[in-house]
């Protein structure tokens, strides 16, 4: 079985909701029910009139522990070379998202890229999803990360075994970041196809992700806010806010000391929150 996923990550509330290690299952038996982590499946083995639980993880290279970033010490990454550059004039700054947005739209057309694996919300049900777009319109088209959580490196398996691509860039959070960077690490064979693919990896600085009942418990019933009105969620600058901003512009604050009952218990595990990890942050 998954001994060391068990006792050293889930039991201790440290899984970091990556995906990685569902993707990676060489036998398919991780799967998420809506919990902090993956659960193991439990399946039946039948021999004569005999039947009695089958452990799915024997003769198993464990791919799972090799891509798991909770599983790692991580030690601070030193700078090989540190760069200056100054504004000849004043230069507006944009949203993280159009900033990454600008950056993934610039790769493709570049043809650098040919496909990015990415968090977005949902704009009927609005609720965070994973999901692989390939074009520049369906890049555009989206909102980017909203600080909901949804295990985006499941979709590894749809970018780089059902449609086939090759350059392929992950946005995400610094955890999402750690779990590419012990993936590329590994040197088993067997994740080579995912190896290969990993063009890039881009992280947004992150404090903590939230779970998708926010929306409903906080947004909707608390402040009282219809569903489709609203647009996107940002975190303010100085990371005391969380910012619920709706279609006709206004916009709609929550402390975030208020919101820590939402926060996923594995970000208390983390080590890295400006994504040091990723090759962009």
């Amino acid at each position: 079985m998954a001994t060391r996923l068990e006792k050293e990550v889930w039991a201790l509330d440290r899984c970091a909701g990556c995906g990685l290690c569902v993707a990676a299952c060489s036998k398919q038996v991780l799967r998420w029910d809506g919990a902090e982590h993956p659960v193991l499946e439990q399946r039946q083995k039948t021999v004569g009139y005999t039947k009695g639980p089958l452990d799915s993880c024997s003769f198993c290279q464990k791919f799972c522990e090799a891509v798991c970033p909770r599983l790692e010490r991580w030690a601070p990454l030193e700078a090989k070379v540190t760069l200056a550059a100054r504004a000849r004039g004043p230069v507006k700054a944009g949203a993280p998202n159009d900033v990454v947005r600008s950056l993934l739209v610039a790769g493709l057309s570049a043809g650098l890229l040919d496909g990015v694996v990415r968090l977005d919300l949902d704009p009927w049900e609005l609720r965070p999803v994973g999901e692989v777009v390939a074009t520049v319109e369906e890049i555009a088209e989206g909102v980017g990360l909203q600080y909901l959580w949804a295990p985006l490196l499941d979709k590894l398996n749809e970018a780089v075994f059902e449609r086939g691509l090759k350059d392929v860039a992950v946005v995400g959070t610094p955890c999402t970041a750690q779990a590419l960077r012990k993936l590329k690490a590994s040197p088993n064979p067997r994740l080579k196809p995912y190896q290969d693919a990993l063009r890039l990896s881009v992280a947004v600085f992150c404090t903590g992700v939230y779970r998708p009942a926010l929306i409903d418990d906080v947004l909707v019933q608390r402040l009282g806010l219809p569903r489709h009105h609203l647009r996107r969620l940002e975190v303010s600058s100085d990371g005391a806010w969380l910012n619920a901003i709706l279609w006709d512009g206004s916009t709609h604050t929550v402390p975030r000391q208020d919101l820590e009952a939402y926060t996923r218990l594995g970000c208390g595990s983390s080590d890295d929150y400006l994504g040091e990890s990723a090759y962009l942050a």
